[in-house]
């Protein structure tokens, strides 16, 4: 991570309507005093003359005590390195009108994620929770600690802003979020936005992809620029980036990577990648569209390179981008799924237990099996579930062929043991549902 890189995390709730109220200081003492999680180091009122949010009612800062993270994985030690954190974390918190954040909420974040019931609701309260800080430890885990500590003071929430990454989350994602012990992946850190242009010719219309949020953990923010193929995974391969920067850092510019088969690539600073690709002054992401002081900041833009070493627009890779592309994870990542997949197992027994025999749902987990007794270098598989027993194990049938040598093939039937779950999905008719958003079902 690059600490000069790093701005400030922001995050906020407005409360529900049963909720609303104005919250005291006095208020936000007993519920920080209620918490076994941390110990409250510094507690600081800010004078009215000091305040820096907007339609601010009451300011503080603190500093708080957490206790230490551990990840109780070997696969994972390498990339979350428990040394590295001093689990102390600055907090600003302000409680300000509501309508200071909702009156733009449309033109500004992805709202697509909120009911609009939810976000009338919002509209209509007059309070909500502003949350700041800058992260000092590992990106995920402060992030876990911000979002937590949202949910406790603001117990009620009609809407969740991710202000960081421009990212609009219902109240109950909020509180459903916040009981993971770390989030089930790294892309909770940001969000990615597609932008396209068919104003000048339907057939052929330009996308614009770029990141929000990678700043606050000390990256640049990524983006694609001059692409049309629009089978082409280039969000998956965005965000497949991003990923690899949190976890590693941010290489030079103009170092060359693969995160897919066949797909070399680079970043270059986006003006710069503008020049190189001969991008239109007219295309969507040229210079027409970064004078709205959000997209005019550094950001790195990936491009091709060829065998030649000469630089093109990712559609030079549209062919390897649109035939099912393999984007690796790291074992820190697949700790992390796992582990939440863990913690949200009760959902799926319990429903696959409800809903024996009815064709209309389907249970899917995804097991880790290796060529010896090693727990590194697994293959992952997803099986379909027929049951799941007291022993527990899963009966359940391979969907795919494996690429190593396991002694199991695509099609058999067989009992498989829980402690090789990394994840599981429930197919419905209506939507997937897994570890991240089960809660969806129950509301």
């Amino acid at each position: 991570m690059n600490d000069n890189l790093k701005m400030e995390s922001s995050m906020a709730a407005v409360f529900s309507k049963e909720y609303d109220h104005n919250m005291s200081i006095e208020e936000l003492k007993e519920i920080l005093n209620e918490s076994d999680e941390f110990i409250i180091l510094e507690f600081k009122e800010i004078e009215k003359n000091k305040y820096i949010r907007e339609k601010s009612k009451w300011e503080v800062s603190l500093k708080l005590q957490y206790l230490p993270m551990v990840m109780e994985t070997e696969n994972a030690k390498d990339e979350y390195d428990n040394s590295k954190n001093n689990d102390e974390l600055n907090f600003y918190i302000a409680l300000v009108e509501a309508s200071s954040l909702t009156e733009n909420l449309p033109e500004i974040f992805s709202v697509n994620t909120v009911r609009e019931s939810d976000y009338i609701e919002a509209t209509k309260c007059k309070y909500a929770i502003h949350i700041s800080t800058v992260f000092n430890n590992f990106p995920l885990t402060d992030y876990q600690r911000q979002l937590k500590l949202l949910n406790n003071i603001a117990a009620e929430t009609s809407i969740f802003l991710d202000i960081s990454s421009f990212t609009a989350r219902s109240g109950e994602w909020l509180k459903y979020t916040s009981t993971f012990s770390l989030p089930p992946s790294l892309d909770y850190l940001y969000t990615i936005h597609a932008i396209y242009d068919d104003d000048k010719n339907p057939e052929k219309i330009e996308y614009w992809f770029h990141t929000h949020g990678l700043y606050r953990v000390g990256c640049i923010e990524l983006e694609i620029i001059g692409v049309e193929d629009s089978n082409a995974a280039y969000g998956e391969l965005l965000s497949a980036c991003a990923r690899l920067f949190i976890q590693n850092g941010v290489p030079k510019s103009g170092f060359v990577f693969n995160p897919a088969y066949k797909v070399n690539i680079c970043w270059l600073p986006w003006n710069m990648a503008l020049k190189e690709l001969n991008i239109d002054k007219d295309f969507s992401g040229s210079f027409k569209d970064r004078e709205d002081g959000i997209h005019n900041n550094p950001s790195g833009a990936l491009v091709a390179v060829d065998k030649n070493g000469n630089y093109k627009t990712l559609d030079y890779f549209k062919k390897e981008l649109s035939d099912n592309p393999v984007f690796m994870l790291s074992s820190f990542e697949t700790e992390i799924m796992k582990q939440a997949a863990f913690e949200k197992i009760e959902y799926f027994i319990n429903l696959l237990n409800k809903n024996k025999g009815d064709d209309k749902i389907s249970f899917l987990v995804k097991m880790g099996y290796g060529e010896n007794n090693s727990n590194k270098d697994l293959e992952h598989l997803w099986f379909e579930v027929h049951s799941f027993n007291e022993d527990g194990f899963f009966d359940a049938t391979l969907l795919n062929e494996p690429y190593k040598n396991l002694g199991m093939h695509e099609g058999e039937r067989g009992l498989h043991n829980i402690e090789n779950l990394t994840d599981w999905q429930i197919y419905t008719e209506e939507a997937i549902f897994n570890p991240k958003n089960i809660y969806l079902l129950f509301l």
